[in-house]
């Protein structure tokens, strides 16, 4: 099976089919990266390499190992977000100065020529005395790179080169070294998934042994780069340079050809990321959005703001980079989308809403009173609005997220049957997509506050449960992924990040196919019932999320949630441990035939009063015009929306906002205090043989 093809760069492809043109003075090692294939027969006519001569130690043979080029990550259409390309530094080549040669002659070689090079360049490069000793006594035979800044290399650019001309002839003592640098093409794109690189060790610096690196070798340290590391660093080479007695470069041949790494094909696609990332940067001080695709589990944008560079890890970051990155109080190098735990606010009563409509005791007419607070025990529990709502069903409860018709709801059917459906949509679990540092997230439940305290859930527990605070934490990644469970109503799909890994032919190595995570059969009716609740939300007068209403040209409904929430940011960094609130936003799209499923949250600031639907569901909006309105003609979003067949939008009718009555409220008149009536408890059935046999054979 073949992949999507991949493009090398050009620089890249140039390297691997040959030597590099410029790495040809007098004594500099030839770095040939050849092909990823066998390598021809060798011919009986070609040198042997081999030392002939036992009487000189400066006469020898060196098997020397060259890094492969590192495999790409791409979206899913192949658009590279990591590359390899080629670099040039600095370094001094040492003549053979003489058995006796005195330190002080070696040094001053070197220093001329580090002069002479910072003098045409304006730079201020230097190494230690006893590096340069130690390298001429143990290690003369190889180039030594200068170029560090910092303890990190700094490459030589081409206009660099031109000016250095006359100190790079052959016999000058300087030289290009050519190496292999990890480059991130689209600079701050995707850099908690992708993630970056660091270099394994400092190359050797006693006397060489076989095997010893031409140049530093990299690893993956985080994201994708991290956890694919072993596919994508591809096989050494081994080559095997002679030198004479006066330590020149007498020969080199390639033993074993670098073979490239393989590539990741993820399941981003770029422009979606984009989208995100710069909606993301222009309405949000911290946030993130995840986009999924509702059929295949797929994750096609998943952004975390603030964001970083990850070249500014390539080589090697410095200690001011990386200094500026760790003290930033926004924290830019946490991934939001998937690794920080939330409370999900009022996304969470769709799950309520689920749950109770499944179980019986709630109906899509069932009314309860809703003013401007509850009172559970000796415990007020308000709700947003300071005008009472009256009595309304769970539509417009949806509609409007009226937290005393969910305060009521919940203490109507408990605990268990709320925190059985957040299980069943994947709360409390990772998703599972191949990162490190993903939560499982946190909903309590009545074994584990038996477990923890000794007594189930009570009242204000549950009040809270059903409108998304307390203890309940959950991942913009795992609210997205609820999101297609409600979308299709049959199955959720399991997230899938990374679609296969293909080797540099294009060959699919490893695939991921879309699987099914679980069967959640949701409720028809039920479900029905909250996906016009969540219609509702963004396109009937008085909900709290019009705000993501696409452009009225673009015949696309959207349904969701929007959810507010107190928040105690989790930040030891910083000294923003204060409350603070959260904005959410999510839901589906089209509502009536959904292909994708989203989430976003907002972070507020310390003392800043923020909401879901006047913060984060426009974000929504904005990414899904651009979505759609750079989308090609063939594009499924776009066909779908110019359809004749295309299923119709969903209205709501005051119909589906009847209840079966007023609610223990008379004329809809709030009350100074409202307090919690319990259903009354069933009534005992009489245990005779002739209710058994009715039981038995279903006579009620």
């Amino acid at each position: 099976m073949r992949g999507p093809r991949l493009k090398f760069p050009l620089a890249l492809l140039a390297l691997i089919s040959g030597p590099v043109s410029q790495v040809v003075a007098q004594q500099q090692l030839t770095l040939k990266a050849l092909p990823a294939e066998p390598p021809p027969a060798e011919s009986s006519a070609k040198k042997e390499l081999k030392a002939t001569w036992r009487t000189d130690k400066e006469a020898r043979t060196l098997m020397l190992n060259v890094p492969a080029p590192r495999g790409q990550i791409v979206d899913r259409n192949g658009v590279p977000l990591a590359q390899t390309r080629v670099v040039q530094y600095l370094a001094l080549s040492f003549p053979f100065l003489g058995e006796k040669a005195a330190d002080r002659e070696i040094l001053e070689f070197a220093h001329t020529r580090l002069r002479k090079v910072n003098a045409a360049l304006g730079k201020a490069w230097t190494m230690p005395d006893d590096r340069l000793l130690s390298h001429y006594k143990n290690r003369r035979w190889l180039p030594l790179v200068f170029t560090y800044q910092d303890n990190i290399l700094e490459e030589v650019n081409g206009d660099q080169q031109l000016r250095l001309f006359d100190l790079l002839r052959p016999g000058s003592g300087v030289v290009l070294q050519a190496a292999y640098m990890r480059y991130y093409p689209k600079g701050a794109c995707a850099p908690h998934i992708i993630g970056y690189t660091g270099r394994v060790r400092q190359l050797p610096t006693g006397p060489i042994q076989d095997g010893d690196p031409l140049f530093e070798e990299i690893e993956g340290r985080s994201g994708l780069e991290k956890t694919f590391d072993k596919d994508l660093q591809g096989r050494p080479g081994v080559t095997s340079v002679l030198f004479n007695p006066d330590g020149s470069k007498d020969a080199e041949e390639v033993q074993r050809r670098p073979m490239p790494g393989n590539n990741v094909v993820t399941s981003l696609d770029f422009n979606f990321q984009k989208y995100v990332e710069n909606a993301l940067a222009k309405h949000t001080r911290s946030g993130a959005m995840v986009i999924m695709d509702v059929k295949t589990g797929d994750v096609l944008a998943m952004g975390s703001f603030p964001m970083y560079d990850p070249n500014l890890f390539c080589p090697g970051i410095t200690d001011v980079n990386y200094a500026r990155l760790k003290m930033d109080k926004r924290e830019p190098l946490f991934a939001r989308a998937y690794q920080s735990t939330l409370p999900p606010a009022s996304t969470f009563k769709i799950i309520v809403s689920q749950a109770a409509l499944e179980t019986g005791e709630i109906t899509p007419r069932t009314a309860y009173y809703s003013g401007t607070s509850l009172w559970i025990g000796n415990q007020e529990f308000r709700n947003w609005s300071k005008e009472p709502e009256g009595s309304i069903n769970v539509v417009t409860a949806i509609k409007r997220s009226t937290n005393t018709w969910f305060y009521q709801a919940a203490l109507q059917i408990g605990a268990q049957p709320i925190t059985d459906m957040a299980q069943r949509f994947g709360f409390g679990e990772k998703t599972g997509i191949p990162l490190e540092g993903e939560p499982t997230g946190f909903v309590p439940t009545d074994a584990w506050m038996m477990q923890k305290y000794g007594h189930r859930m009570q009242g204000g527990d549950i009040a809270n449960l059903s409108i998304g605070q307390g203890r309940t934490l959950v991942t913009p990644l795992q609210v997205a992924q609820s999101m297609c469970g409600i979308a299709d109503g049959n199955v959720m799909p399991q997230a899938r990040l990374v679609k296969q890994v293909q080797d540099p032919q294009d060959r699919v190595l490893q695939p991921f196919p879309v699987t099914v995570r679980r069967r959640i059969a949701l409720d028809p009716a039920a479900r029905e019932t909250v996906v016009k609740g969540m219609i509702a939300v963004v396109n009937a007068s008085g909900g709290t999320g019009r705000n993501a209403q696409l452009d009225s040209k673009i015949n696309i409904q959207v349904a969701g949630k929007t959810g507010t929430a107190q928040w105690v940011a989790d930040n030891p960094r910083t000294d923003e441990n204060d409350e603070r609130q959260l904005a959410w936003f999510t839901g589906f799209l089209p509502a009536n035939d959904p292909m994708y499923a989203f989430a976003v949250v907002y972070e507020g600031a310390p003392g800043e009063t923020v909401g879901g639907g006047r913060i984060a569901a426009p974000i929504v909006s904005e990414v899904f015009e651009n979505v759609y309105n750079n989308a090609p003609p063939d594009d499924p979003l776009v066909l779908l929306a110019h359809s004749k067949d295309a299923p119709k939008a969903i209205a709501i009718s005051d119909e589906d906002e009847q209840t079966d009555g007023e609610a223990s409220r008379p004329d809809g008149v709030d009350v100074p205090r409202q307090e919690f009536q319990p259903p009354p408890p069933p009534q005992q059935e009489r245990r005779t043989v002739g209710g058994f046999f009715r039981k038995l054979f279903g006579r009620e």
